[in-house]
């Protein structure tokens, strides 16, 4: 049974090997359902903006109070599109994404915690392999290794504090304790910085002092201790880091290698319309079926390369739970935790290809 199952999951990816191709430039004023599912997005949530990123018109997906969500498992607000199946490559295949997007409207600098505005998953995939988020007012990219997940680019901050924060965390195990401290400590480090006031009339002064690169190391280590934490450079270096959502997710060893470009930042989607482009090939080295090989991931940002990736990506593919060679898929829109406000998301000029060559060309050069 398990044979003729592995059989129809080859037979199933093969339908996808000519599909890779699409493009939409969203300038019709209307969802070309050939492209896009509207499952998780319901027909207010989306409009049309005029003019676009290149063309007349651009898609702006809108997230008001009221708003919950389709197919959300707690209290969110979600509206996404997703590309249709038959454009889904086979899984593993390199494949190339391009798009423009920015952001408008109501954008809270502390308290948008897990907002997710852009996503890969491909087979096995909880937590989606890639992700674009904004998490307390920051755009960041994150690559998941099964349930483990790195920040890869942020759009401000130093590349390299960012990197030692997370190595520092992958060393620390992932139990309720630690979880509990890394929280605590989290919750310490953006009150300090959204309250400097306030915070000065509760803590010591060595304690503030303690939360940020330049802490002296007697401080940093007594915080260390009150939290349970056995490395005390983590105090120190965790200011880098605590714009993340759930924190506790990136606790623990990840077989991910993060190359940054030059210390290069990604764009703030507040400000203008920020051009990416994404190079994708699945792949994991545990792999008992499918791409057994390490995956690679290569990032632009306004014709700058950013990183890139290598590494285990996306969940491991065992014998015993076979899937569909396909994917990844994606989807673009708003899927965060409830967030007062009415957040603008406004994407276009999208293509995906099996090249670079393959892809829509910006309107304009950076």
């Amino acid at each position: 049974m398990r044979g003729a199952f592995l059989t129809f999951v080859i037979a199933l990816s093969g339908g996808a090997a000519c599909a890779a191709g699409l493009k939409d430039s969203f300038d019709s004023d209307r969802l070309n359902t050939t492209n896009w599912t509207t499952q998780q997005i319901l027909s207010r949530q989306y409009q049309f903006e005029k003019p676009g990123r290149c063309g007349s018109a651009a898609i702006d997906i809108v997230t008001t109070d009221g708003d919950n969500g389709l197919e959300c498992e707690d209290d969110c607000q979600r509206a996404e599109l997703r590309t249709t199946k038959k454009t889904w490559p086979i899984f593993g295949d390199e494949v190339w994404y391009g798009f423009s997007f920015r952001i408008t409207g109501d954008v809270p600098m502390t308290g948008s915690a897990r907002s997710v505005i852009g996503q890969w998953k491909g087979p096995g995939d909880g937590s989606p392999m890639i992700a674009q988020r904004f998490d307390n007012g920051v755009f960041h990219i994150t690559v998941q290794d099964n349930n483990v997940r790195r920040v890869v680019a942020r759009a401000e901050g130093d590349p390299d504090a960012l990197l030692s924060a997370q190595a520092l965390l992958g060393n620390l195990p992932r139990d309720e304790r630690t979880v509990n401290a890394i929280n605590s400590l989290q919750s310490l480090d953006l009150f300090t910085k959204t309250q400097p006031d306030l915070s000065q009339q509760f803590f010591k002064q060595n304690l503030m002092d303690s939360l940020g690169p330049e802490a002296q190391p007697s401080d940093s280590q007594q915080l260390s201790q009150a939290l349970g934490l056995g490395d005390p450079a983590l105090v120190g270096q965790f200011n880098a880091f605590s714009f993340v959502a759930e924190p506790g997710k990136y606790i623990g060893k990840a077989d991910i290698d993060i190359e940054p470009e030059d210390n290069r930042s990604l764009p703030d989607p507040r400000k203008d319309w920020v051009d990416m482009v994404y190079r994708i090939k699945p792949g994991r080295t545990d792999n008992e079926y499918g791409p057994r090989r390490p995956g690679e991931i290569d990032i632009w940002a306004n014709g700058q390369k950013i990183v890139s990736v290598r590494g285990n990506i996306g969940a491991t593919l065992r014998k015993n739970d076979p899937r569909p060679l396909v994917g990844p898929y994606f989807k673009f829109g708003t899927y965060r935790l409830r967030t007062p406000g009415t957040f603008h998301f406004q994407f276009d000029e999208f293509s995906q290809a099996s090249t670079r060559a393959g892809l829509g060309q910006v309107c304009a050069a950076h």
